[in-house]
């Protein structure tokens, strides 16, 4: 059989599906980073650092213990949605939901529980009240994961406009009960109960729009997906995501609260968040790139992978470079601003991450060589030597350089990953290494005129006068 060409309706018609998901993804991303930093400006200006710190450890863990509890059903639902709504079966895909509530309900439970019974080791182990706060949040947690497995089943039918809208929505409202909630005296559980108000409306939202997809399912009925099937493909997630998830959602966290106080977990969360939510945007924008080289008749010519990676490195380097220079000079700057020049450190720390970060967009085209290569098994390996380094490393360097030891870590972590990545591509798939050097160089070269606000890195101006520079030296950069 020939290979499927790019001129094929079926090709083109999913190419152009998946691409149109792009401006809508970004909408989402950014109104959902907007709704978390506007709730973090809050609760910055009324709490104190170390109760902040405190809000921002839970949250963490919190995000990990939803990851555990939705158990890879936002998976299954990716993978076995199309699937049966493609043949319109109605009844299959009513079952899939079903099957997948059933699983996620009795992870969440199980879950609650074990936290709750935890609560004095958790207490003893590290060394602050948090247990009973997180204790709190696991069980308002169900709300939180409905609704990001139902963004999975929303994306699944090619809809990232509904969540695109309901998003900011949600974050007013959540905003709004917050801020009612702090004023009546309920703390920090009072943001949690908000929190959960928030995201199970919007869970409550998605839910609408999926029945209402699937209730104009007509087809033909057919086998429906069992729940070894599910479970096994599902499962089968946890192990990566878990590992990923640990060193990504600011692992160094757990050794800060423990050795260093909630007050310097507050500064590196916040020096850590604000850039990883920028550089996070930049796959984004490259996820139309991305399909049509996964989707070009990969199977049987490497030089279509090669030609994938090539267009998403210049597409990183398009964006990247601009981002660091003028990031790297506005990015303090704009940390005072967001805490009004409350955690000073978190400052200092910013734009040190957003270069990290920057570095680490190198490793993203390797993902696309993962996904048409088969090489899952290989890139897990690669996860785990990273988390092993990184617990390592944060356990040594926080207990000797507390918060400098942190970003030295993620640092280092960074540094191991993009040497495994390459070592491993050159050794298994060498035909599709192909970095554009020159086209970097000439971007480089392009973005050079940001550096001239440098500057403003460390010069403490006033917020007004701050603004009006920033503005007139970033158009005139821009124009240069």
């Amino acid at each position: 059989m020939d290979p499927p060409r790019s001129g094929d309706p079926k090709i083109a018609g999913l190419a152009d599906r998946t691409t149109a998901l792009v401006g809508w993804t970004i909408a989402w991303r950014a109104t959902s980073a907007i709704a978390t930093l506007a709730l973090g400006a809050l609760l910055i200006r009324q709490l104190p650092a170390d109760e902040y710190g405190r809000y921002t450890f839970v949250l963490s863990v919190l995000v990990y213990i939803a990851l555990l509890a939705t158990f890879g059903q936002d998976q299954g639902l990716l993978r076995y949605l199309p699937e049966v709504l493609g043949r319109g079966d109605r009844a299959a895909a009513n079952d899939l939901l079903r099957k997948s509530a059933i699983a996620i309900l009795a992870v969440w439970l199980l879950t609650s529980a074990a936290v709750w019974v935890a609560r004095p080791a958790i207490d003893s182990l590290l060394h602050a009240q948090i247990a009973d706060l997180l204790a709190l949040g696991t069980v308002l947690l169900l709300g939180g994961i409905a609704a990001g497995v139902l963004s999975f089943a929303l994306v699944a039918i090619y809809d990232m406009r509904s969540q695109a809208i309901a998003t900011p929505i949600a974050g007013a409202l959540t905003l709004a009960l917050a801020i009612v909630l702090l004023r009546l005296g309920h703390g920090l559980g009072g943001v949690l109960v908000a929190g959960a108000v928030g995201q199970s409306c919007l869970a409550g939202f998605y839910l609408f729009i999926l029945l209402r997809r699937i209730r104009r399912a007509e087809g033909v009925v057919g086998d429906r997906v069992g729940w070894r099937r599910l479970l096994v493909y599902a499962s089968g997630w946890l192990p990566s995501l878990l590992i990923a998830s640990a060193v990504g959602l600011q692992f160094e966290n757990i050794f800060l609260l423990r050795f260093s106080g909630s007050t310097a977990v507050a500064y590196y969360d916040t020096g850590y968040s604000i850039p990883q939510r920028l550089v996070a945007l930049i796959p984004s924008l490259l996820t139309g790139a991305w399909v049509v080289g996964t989707l070009e008749g990969w199977r049987r010519e490497s030089q279509r992978v090669r030609a994938s990676v090539m267009a998403f490195y210049k597409g990183i380097f398009l964006v990247a470079f601009p981002l660091a220079f003028a990031g790297s000079a506005l990015m303090a700057p704009v940390v005072r601003l967001y805490t009004a020049g409350r955690l000073p450190p978190a400052e200092q720390i910013a734009p040190v991450m957003l270069l990290f970060f920057i570095a680490a967009l190198l490793a993203t085209p390797w993902g696309l060589v993962v996904r048409v290569r088969e090489l899952a098994w290989l890139n897990a390996l690669i996860t785990i030597a990273q988390l092993g380094f990184a617990a390592l490393a944060d356990f040594w360097l926080i207990q000797v350089f507390g918060l400098s030891g942190a970003v030295a870590a993620v640092g280092l972590t960074t540094a191991l990953t993009l040497i495994l990545t390459f070592v491993a591509w050159r050794a298994v798939d060498r035909a599709t290494l192909a970095i554009p050097w020159g086209y970097a160089g000439r971007c480089l070269l392009a973005a050079s005129p940001y550096l001239l606000l440098l500057p403003l890195a460390f010069v403490r101006l006033p917020t007004r006068a701050l603004l009006i520079v920033a503005f007139a030296l970033v158009a005139l950069t821009t124009v240069a």
